[in-house]
């Protein structure tokens, strides 16, 4: 594990109660893997399951992890702000529940100066609940 709970704060611009990335697992160029626990009384639970909106948000902070946790190993600025600036080829597989562990994988296609193109997937287990491509902007 790259960051904690405790530290995800230092990395991304989210703060409570939209913070939708518990824990940091793998970053470098290329590759993120963040993990985060649906804790019960979450924001974005309605009868039990997360918003698919959530998920695709936990996909974006997932990038935010990454992509800070990257800077900061090259001595630049973690936590900058970004925004989605799309998403496509979005599918919605399976709904997350309440204490659901999310496991996010992140691969970055393409970079042009502050523009990324990424493909983010969010499991639970092995089971694929959300995939999407998104174009990420980081100031």
């Amino acid at each position: 594990m790259l960051i904690d709970k405790d530290t995800i704060t230092n990395y991304i611009p989210q703060r409570f109660p939209f913070v939708m990335v518990d824990k940091l697992i793998a970053a470098d160029e290329t590759y993120f893997e963040s993990e985060f626990e649906i804790a019960a009384d979450h924001l974005f639970l309605e009868g039990g399951i997360l918003s698919e909106s959530a998920l695709i948000e936990n996909i974006a902070q997932t990038c935010a992890a990454g992509f800070g946790y990257v800077n900061s190993q090259k001595g630049e600025t973690a936590g900058k702000l970004g925004f989605i600036g799309s998403v496509s080829r979005l599918e919605v597989k399976k709904a997350a529940n309440v204490h659901d562990t999310i496991t996010t994988k992140v691969n970055v296609i393409s970079t042009f100066d502050t523009i990324h193109l990424i493909e983010g997937t969010a499991f639970r287990g092995k089971e694929e609940l959300v995939t999407c491509q998104m174009k990420i902007v980081v100031g």
